[in-house]
């Protein structure tokens, strides 16, 4: 549109000329060259929407910090504006709409690749800028709302745009929120930040605003209905990045809120650190255990001792748990973490250290996975006295002989080489910059995620959030199918992390709609020493054994000893009966099937175990389906293994498949790194 003021048409005459020209062949022909024209001055590349492109922003959605939603937006966005080139009132400021939406889209989608790379003040230009242009686009398209009525992509459009711009905004706000990390200051003396818990609720503030910005792009995107058809599979890609950006930020706020439930006041807690060299049900055997003192994030007091100064410090005469009878009789904290739920075993924990003198208010466990994971990003950290430099590399190999082998007899402080240790690490923290401690919170969240680390708190609001973000360690309930394997190793021996394990779960639907699982376990030992498991595999609560082989013959011990006391939790755990050196019994409300595998240096070993599962599939032909799901449950801090999974419908087909889940004539299946936890929903018919 020139600058001299057009005469306006009635509607019926713009309604017809709309008609006239979107109908007519040659025209269409005209405008499709001319839409190329408009595209190469907008500097809009075919290669844009390449299979290879859309493949790399559906990956950077599964990171933490992946806000690729803007960039989806901005790819909508061009969509849907170049169908306005059909409307010919429109056709030249098409162009200046479209080059003012291809700069929205280039500053959105390389804000989105500075957010991944942690170059946050280039992103909070970026974003300022994509406001910008998508303002200066939707001001363009205002000259033609009139005509939005008769075309409806113009109005799609409009609500693309908005959706557009809110992501920006939701940008700029989730750009300033991550602005505290310039504040944060971290040592050996705890958060040094003043006045830090008041900035966490502010920017909780800050993140709460970019998701309801969120919400509402998602409210916008919902209503662009009339898309052309070139972009419809582009706009339902964008929906479910937003939804994804929306998770994301309920996570962070999740994490925040968690911080100040963990650290607000006076808080004591229990560390725990578990060795997954030498596996237990909740990670690994507990060498070394810790006390910490907080006052609002500032470290009152730490201290690292080895788990046998706590246990010579209790006197009651507990007898241990079953699998450990007769060889150990008495159960201390160093075993304390033998129920395969954490919350039990925490619970356990806390028990024990009030029986030794001292109260917390929680329990915090860590495997040796964490510590390398910020010694990767820290660099090493030289240990002259010692004459060692620690590494991600040599931490767990290192720890274990510096505080088991190498230290002084005469002072007998085993874990001095680690009490020295921690407090450098921390103040290694004290120089980080933003975009480092955005890695660490990464690194945080993947140990929570993964359960490396667990937490465990007497405070039953704070207990909530712990186990609704998955960091509980709890053993989860479920309608359906459910697979959860416990190895711990009771030899002694610090050989797992040489174990390599497979697991494959076949299943099968007979034809009254009955399921009978086989599960086949291998295990091979890398290592220069045997492997003992005691092998729990939790299924869900009512399966019926039916058979298993491979399993070493054992006697079977309660957990009693003559002139110690029963723990109630472990007599009620021994109740159960044997089948085939597999004892049957109940735990963390699910059937549990356990038994001993021992293996040697260089064997490999096998068990399979065959099961009824309580539930029947119940469809039928006359249109009645039923869903059904697998939830494979990651042993807290332990090794991950490689899992895969079938099932053989018989005479039932699917209805619906969910992620993850992949068809191949009459069998399912599914396979796992098992990292975290699993699940696989899909409904059957008849």
């Amino acid at each position: 549109m020139g600058p001299m003021k057009r005469k306006a048409k009635p509607a019926a005459k713009v309604r017809n000329v709309i008609k006239r020209e979107v109908m007519s062949s040659e025209l269409m022909y005209a405008v499709s060259r001319a839409r190329e024209k408009t595209a190469a001055a907008a500097l809009i590349k075919p290669k844009i929407f390449t299979a290879k492109q859309r493949f790399e922003w559906k990956n950077y959605s599964r990171q933490m910090f992946q806000i690729s939603s803007f960039a989806l937006a901005g790819i909508i966005l061009i969509g849907v504006l170049q169908g306005l080139v059909y409307l010919s009132q429109a056709k030249k400021a098409s162009g200046e709409i479209l080059g003012a939406a291809t700069s929205a889209y280039t500053d959105l989608h390389t804000a989105e690749q500075n957010l991944s790379t942690q170059n946050f003040a280039a992103a909070q230009q970026l974003f300022d800028a994509a406001s910008g242009n998508v303002n200066l686009a939707q001001e363009k398209l205002n000259d033609f709302r009139a005509l939005s009525w008769v075309a409806p992509v113009a109005d799609s459009a409009n609500h693309v745009l908005a959706g557009a711009g809110l992501l920006a905004n939701a940008g700029n706000k989730l750009s300033d929120a991550l602005n505290l990390f310039d504040e944060l200051k971290v040592s050996s003396k705890g958060v040094e930040t003043a006045n830090f818990n008041d900035k966490i609720k502010t920017n909780r503030e800050l993140l709460s605003a970019s998701r309801d910005l969120v919400v509402s792009a998602s409210g916008q995107f919902n209503q662009a209905g009339s898309v052309p058809q070139d972009y419809s599979g582009t706009l339902e890609a964008a929906k479910q990045q937003v939804s994804d950006l929306n998770s994301i930020l309920d996570k962070l706020i999740g994490l925040e809120d968690l911080y100040l439930g963990l650290f607000s006041k006076q808080k004591t807690y229990l560390l725990i650190f578990q060795n997954y060299d030498e596996e237990r049900a909740t990670g690994g055997f507990i060498g070394t255990y810790g006390v910490l003192g907080t006052d609002n994030g500032a470290i009152t007091k730490l201290k690292i001792e080895s788990i046998y100064q706590l246990d010579g410090q209790i006197y009651e005469q507990i007898a241990a748990p079953g699998p450990m009878q007769p060889l150990i009789k008495r159960w201390g904290t160093r075993d304390a973490n033998w129920f395969a739920d954490f919350p039990t075993s925490a619970q356990k924990l806390l028990y024990f250290f009030e029986k030794g003198g001292e109260t917390a208010d929680g329990v915090i466990t860590a495997t040796p996975k964490m510590f390398e994971d910020i010694l990767r990003l820290t660099g090493p950290i030289d240990m002259p006295s010692y004459g060692v430099a620690l590494t991600a590399d040599n931490f767990q190999q290192l720890v274990q002989f510096k505080t088991s082998v190498d230290y002084d007899k005469i002072l007998n402080q085993p874990k001095k080489f680690l009490a020295d240790a921690a407090p450098q690490l921390l103040d290694r923290l004290m120089g980080m910059n933003k975009d480092q401690w955005i890695q660490i919170l990464q690194i945080f969240e993947d140990n929570l995620r993964q359960r490396n680390v667990l937490l465990y708190t007497k405070d039953q609001a704070t207990e909530k959030q712990i186990e609704d973000l998955g960091f509980g360690g709890q053993v989860l309930a479920t309608d359906y199918d459910y697979l959860s394997v416990n190895n711990s190793n009771l030899g002694g021996t610090k050989t797992d992390l040489s174990m390599d394990q497979n697991v494959d779960l076949k299943s099968k639907i007979l034809s009254d709609g009955s399921i009978i699982n086989t599960l086949t376990i291998d295990r091979k030992n890398s290592a220069d020493a045997s492997n003992k498991d005691y092998l729990r595999v939790l299924v869900p609560r009512g399966s019926q054994f039916v058979s298993a082989q491979g399993f070493d013959d054992y006697q079977y011990f309660d957990s009693t000893a003559k002139g110690m006391r029963t723990d109630p939790d472990l007599a009620a755990w021994d109740v159960g009966e044997m089948h085939s050196n597999v004892y049957v019994r109940t735990e963390a409300g699910k059937t549990e099937f356990a038994g001993w595998l021992a293996t040697d240096p260089g064997e490999e070993r096998s068990i399979t175990l065959t099961y009824m599962l309580p539930f029947k599939i119940n469809a039928d032909a006359l249109s009645n389906a039923q869903s059904y799901s697998l939830l494979v449950q990651k042993q807290s801090g332990s090794k991950p293994y490689s899992f895969t999974g079938s099932i053989s419908l018989g005479q039932f087909q699917t209805k619906w498949l969910g992620p993850g889940v992949q068809s191949s004539g009459s069998n399912i299946n599914f396979q796992s790194a098992t990292n975290t936890d699993d699940f696989w929903p899909l409904v059957i018919t008849k």
